[in-house]
């Protein structure tokens, strides 16, 4: 008995934390149960640019189908024109890279991103990797910076960085931080804050609140591709 004990005692004393690569395969393959819900929800888009004392604002409804990527519906605009067209220009965007055959482009996973182990750290009650990542090709959709990973979900809680090219001209390379979670076993967006420094606008500030959503679905093929991706949680 004692022997087994001894064994059982190097064993965890030996059990170390998974590689960067192996929690970014977790992480993408969380991700593919987002991808393959069918949910709705709304947002409030807020846009602030403090050299010009302007601002504007902006409530969609969006829907979500895996067959299509997601859709937005403008409910209200209020405040500057030109900030008005911002916002729905980044609307458009999102639109386009939502579609399925663009998606993996900006997916975090091994295939876009080096990553290396930071540490640990709790975020929002959430057990947490830290990792930093970098992306592998200049995208204004990918991010350069620092996420954190759930332990036990292989979910992403948070990210924060820049973007690793211009978003564009009014906008240049904004600085994001972004918060995730759970909604009916799905890992959504809840709040994002952007801030962005151009020569022409000098600094905007972009904050996104995310609400009512409703989860309809999820396709079962998501979840089989987690539990064949993920590693075991190690305690």
């Amino acid at each position: 008995m004692c022997t087994v004990l001894a064994c059982l005692l190097v064993s965890v004393t030996n059990w170390t934390d998974p590689s960067a690569d192996e929690i970014l395969v977790g992480l993408a393959g969380n991700s593919a149960i987002r991808h393959r819900a069918v949910y709705s929800g709304s947002r409030q888009y807020c846009l602030y640019n403090h050299r010009f004392d302007k601002s504007a604002a902006v409530k969609v409804r969006m829907t979500a189908q895996p067959s299509t990527g997601k859709n937005f519906t403008v409910v209200s605009r209020s405040g500057s024109s030109r900030m008005i067209d911002i916002i729905e220009t980044l609307l458009d965007s999102e639109t386009e890279t939502s579609r399925p055959d663009r998606a993996a482009g900006h997916e975090i996973g091994p295939a876009n991103y080096h990553a290396s182990l930071k540490g640990s750290e709790t975020i929002a009650g959430h057990d947490c990797w830290v990792l930093a990542v970098k992306p592998k090709h200049a995208s204004k959709y990918l991010i350069d910076g620092t996420v954190w990973v759930d332990k036990r979900t292989r979910a992403l809680v948070r990210l924060e960085g820049h973007t690793a090219s211009r978003v564009s001209f009014w906008i240049g390379t904004p600085h994001i931080v972004e918060e995730f979670a759970p909604v009916d076993g799905v890992w959504l967006p809840v709040h994002t804050v952007s801030k962005s420094q151009s020569a022409l606008l000098g600094e905007s500030e972009l904050d996104i609140r995310y609400t009512e959503y409703d989860v309809k679905s999820v396709t079962p093929v998501a979840a089989t591709m987690v539990s064949q991706r993920k590693r075991p949680v190690r305690q």
